[in-house]
C-alpha cells in the first residue's frame, strides 16, 4: 500500500473512531437519549438512571468501584455484564448517603440498642432525583401514648412539602415515599431514650424523576354491576323461641383492666369513640368484657334498624322498620380466618382536632352539642346495595375485627384513609387483612369473597392526625387478587383538574346506621347526594380552623339526607356516568354525631394525591439480582 494511501486510512480511522459513542459505563445512558426533534421548545435532557441489586434479599445500589468505596460500601457481586458493582451501603447514627441506595440503622443492628441517644441520617439528594422512599424492614420503638410520640421519635426533615409528623411504635413493614428537591439535603432525626430497647432497619431509596411511573387503573376498571342481586339480610326477632338463633350484631370490645393506650386501628376520625378515646391493643381483645349493660342492650337492639331495602334517602325524622324474614343462622367464630366478622373496632386516637373543637365528653353523651333539628339520619341514610354492586369495596380486618373501609385500585392495591391506619397495628401486621368482594360481613355463602394478608401499609408522610391533612394511605397485599364479577378495581381519575363541583356521587360502608346504635352496618350500603361548591364548603368549616377543609385537597360531600359515619372510613366516594365510575373521593371526616348542622362531610380528593399515588406505586428499579 502507498504512503499515501496509508494516510487516506489513519486519517478515515480516525475520524471514525471520533464519532463513535464514549464505550465506558458511564455515558452508556446516553446512548439511548434522542439527539433531534422537530417539536419547537424540545431540549436534550440526559436521562437519570439509578439501577437496584439484590443480594438474597438485600437491597444494593449500582455504583462504580470507587464511587461505592468512598460511601463506605462494600461489593456483593457484579451488576450484570457492566464495570459497576453491587455496593450494599449499611449506615447508622451519624451517617450520611450520597449514593441512591443505603441503610440506616441502629448501631448493634440486628440486636437491640438501649442507650438513649440523638440519631441523625443525613440523604445528600442527586441530581435528577424528584423522591426518597423509606422502607421499614425492621422498626421497633417506644409506642404511641394518647396518639402521639412521647419518648421516641422519628422525624423527617428538608421534604418538599414541609414539616412532618413525628412517628414511633411498631412501622414493621410500612414505607412512604416523598418529594424532594433535587441537589437539596433531607435528614432523618430520631431521638431514642433506650427504655424500651429499640431496633430500626430503614431502607433509603432515592428516586430518579424519569422513574417515576403514572399509575393507569387495570382495564374495564370502574364498571359497576348493575345487574347485581338484590340481598335480603337476616333480621333479629324478639321471639323466646328463636332466642338462640339470634344473629349477632357487631359490637365495641374493649378489655377489662388492661392498657388500651396501642395499636388499635383508628376507625374514624369523623366521630365519637363508644366509650373512650383512647386506642385499643386489639391482639388482647377477644371478648365482651369491657361492654356495659347499656351497650349490651343497644348491640341487639334493632327496632330502629333502617337496614331496609329502601330508597337512596330518608325521609327526614323518619327511620324504616325492618320487615321480619327467615332466621339466617350464622356461621361460629373459628381460629382461622373464615371471612366472617361479627365484632367491629370503633374508636379514635385520644388526641384529636375534634375532642379540642367539640371539647369531648368520654361517655354516650360526647360531643355535647344539640343541633337545631332531630337526626334524622344516620350511615348512611340510603339503602343496601345489590351483592357485588361495586366489586371495588373492601373492608379492613384487624385480629377478626372489622375497622375501615378501602378500595381496590389494582391487582394487589387498596386505597383507604391515614387516619385508618397510622399509629395502629403495635403488634404487627399479622393479624391485618382485606376482605374483598364481601356484602355481609356476618356470613360467608352471600357473595365469593377473597380474605388476602397485607404485605405493607404505605402512608402518606404528611399526614397530620391533629388536623387531618393529608388523610390518604395504601396497601400492598401479600399476594395479586384474580379480578371477577365480584372483584375489581375502580378507575382513578384522569382529568386531574376536575373538581366535580355539584355533581352527584356515591358513597359505600359498612358504617353505623343508627343515632342510638354503637353497632356499624353488617351489610354494605350506598347512599347517593350533591357534592358541595368549594368555597361554601370551607366557609362552612372555616369555624373549627383546626380541622378545616381545605382545596384542592378535600371534596365536600352534601349531607341534608344522608352521610358517611364510624366505620365508613376510607371508603370510596365515586362519580358515576351510568356504569362506569370514577373514584373521587376517601372518607376523612364530618361532624361526630352524623347528623346536619351544616358542617359537610369531607373527603381526601383523590385527583389531589394522584402524583403521591404515582411516587408509592412505582415499582424499583432492580436490574440485577446477585
Amino acid at each position: 500500500m502507498k504512503m499515501g494511501s496509508l494516510v487516506q486510512f489513519f486519517v478515515m480511522c480516525v475520524a471514525v473512531t471520533g464519532v463513535l459513542p464514549d464505550s465506558s459505563e458511564e455515558e452508556s445512558a446516553r446512548s439511548g437519549r434522542q439527539m433531534f426533534d422537530s417539536s419547537p421548545g424540545y431540549k436534550n435532557r440526559e436521562t437519570v438512571r439509578l439501577p437496584l441489586c439484590s443480594v438474597d434479599g438485600t437491597v444494593g445500589a449500582c455504583l462504580k468501584q470507587s464511587k461505592c468505596l468512598g460511601a463506605g460500601g462494600s461489593y456483593a457481586g457484579y451488576c450484570g455484564l457492566s464495570k459497576d458493582i453491587c455496593c450494599v451501603i449499611d449506615h447508622t447514627c451519624g451517617g450520611s448517603m450520597r449514593s441512591h441506595h443505603a441503610y440506616f440503622r441502629n448501631p448493634s443492628y440486628p440486636e437491640k440498642d438501649d442507650e438513649a441517644r440523638p440519631c441523625i441520617f443525613t440523604i445528600d439528594i442527586g441530581r435528577g432525583v424528584c423522591g426518597v422512599r423509606l422502607d421499614f424492614e425492621k422498626f421497633e420503638l417506644a409506642k404511641f401514648e394518647d396518639g402521639v410520640c412521647i419518648r421516641d421519635t422519628l422525624t423527617i426533615l428538608g421534604t418538599k412539602k414541609g414539616s412532618t409528623t413525628p412517628i414511633c411504635g411498631n412501622m414493621t413493614n410500612w414505607s412512604t415515599s416523598f418529594a424532594v428537591e433535587e441537589r437539596s439535603e433531607v435528614q432523618l432525626a430520631m431521638v431514642v431514650q433506650g427504655d424500651p430497647e429499640y431496633t430500626f432497619s430503614i431502607s433509603v431509596t432515592q428516586l430518579a424523576c424519569d422513574d417515576v411511573a403514572v399509575f393507569i387503573s387495570p382495564t374495564y376498571a370502574g364498571i359497576r354491576n348493575s345487574d347485581a342481586a338484590t340481598y335480603t339480610p337476616t333480621t333479629t326477632t324478639k321471639d323466646p323461641l328463636l332466642s338462640l338463633l339470634k344473629p349477632l350484631l357487631p359490637t365495641t370490645s374493649k378489655p377489662d383492666g388492661e392498657d388500651t393506650s396501642e395499636g388499635t386501628p383508628a376507625s374514624t376520625t369523623i366521630g365519637p369513640v363508644a366509650e373512650e378515646t383512647t386506642e385499643v391493643d386489639t391482639d388482647d381483645n377477644e371478648g365482651d368484657a369491657g361492654d356495659d349493660d347499656d351497650e349490651k342492650d343497644d348491640a341487639v337492639d334493632t327496632t330502629d334498624n333502617p337496614e331496609e331495602v329502601g330508597p337512596t334517602t330518608l325521609k327526614v325524622d323518619t327511620i324504616p322498620k325492618p320487615v321480619i324474614r327467615e332466621v339466617q343462622i350464622r356461621a361460629p367464630e373459628t381460629d382461622f380466618d373464615d371471612g366472617v366478622y361479627l365484632d367491629t373496632i370503633d374508636s379514635t386516637p385520644a388526641i384529636s382536632a375534634f375532642r379540642r373543637a367539640f371539647e369531648l365528653r368520654v361517655n354516650d353523651n360526647c360531643f355535647q352539642y344539640e343541633p337545631r333539628e332531630k337526626p334524622s339520619f344516620r350511615i348512611i341514610g340510603g339503602s343496601y346495595t345489590g351483592v357485588n354492586e361495586y366489586p371495588w369495596q373492601v373492608a379492613l380486618v384487624y385480629n377478626k375485627k372489622f375497622f375501615c373501609g378501602g378500595s381496590l385500585i389494582s391487582d394487589r392495591h387498596i386505597l383507604t384513609a391515614a387516619h385508618c391506619v397510622f399509629g395502629s397495628f403495635s403488634k404487627g401486621l399479622d393479624k391485618l387483612v382485606v376482605s374483598l368482594g364481601d356484602h355481609d360481613l356476618s356470613t360467608k355463602n352471600e357473595s365469593n369473597h377473597i380474605v388476602a394478608k397485607v404485605k405493607h401499609i404505605m402512608w402518606h408522610l404528611h399526614y397530620n392526625p391533629h388536623t387531618t391533612e393529608n388523610d390518604i394511605a395504601l396497601m400492598e397485599l401479600e399476594e395479586s387478587v384474580p379480578f371477577s364479577y365480584g372483584v375489581s378495581a375502580v378507575k382513578l381519575p384522569n382529568d386531574l383538574d376536575d373538581m366535580f363541583e355539584e355533581a352527584n356521587a356515591t358513597v359505600t360502608g359498612w358504617g353505623r346506621y343508627s343515632a342510638r346504635l354503637k353497632s356499624t352496618s353488617n351489610v354494605l350500603k350506598e347512599h347517593t347526594g350533591p357534592l358541595m361548591e368549594t368555597k361554601e364548603c370551607l366557609a362552612a368549616w372555616d369555624k373549627f380552623p383546626g380541622i378545616s377543609a381545605r382545596f384542592p385537597d378535600h371534596v365536600c360531600f352534601d349531607v341534608t339526607m344522608g352521610t358517611p359515619c364510624h366505620g365508613d372510613s376510607g371508603g370510596p366516594l365515586v362519580a358515576c356516568t351510568g356504569v362506569q365510575c370514577t373514584q373521587i373521593g376517601v372518607v376523612s371526616f364530618g361532624f361526630p354525631l352524623c347528623t346536619n348542622v351544616g358542617l359537610p362531610a369531607i373527603f381526601s380528593r383523590v385527583s389531589a394525591y394522584k402524583g403521591w399515588i404515582d411516587m408509592n406505586l412505582t415499582p424499583l428499579d432492580f436490574a440485577h439480582s446477585i
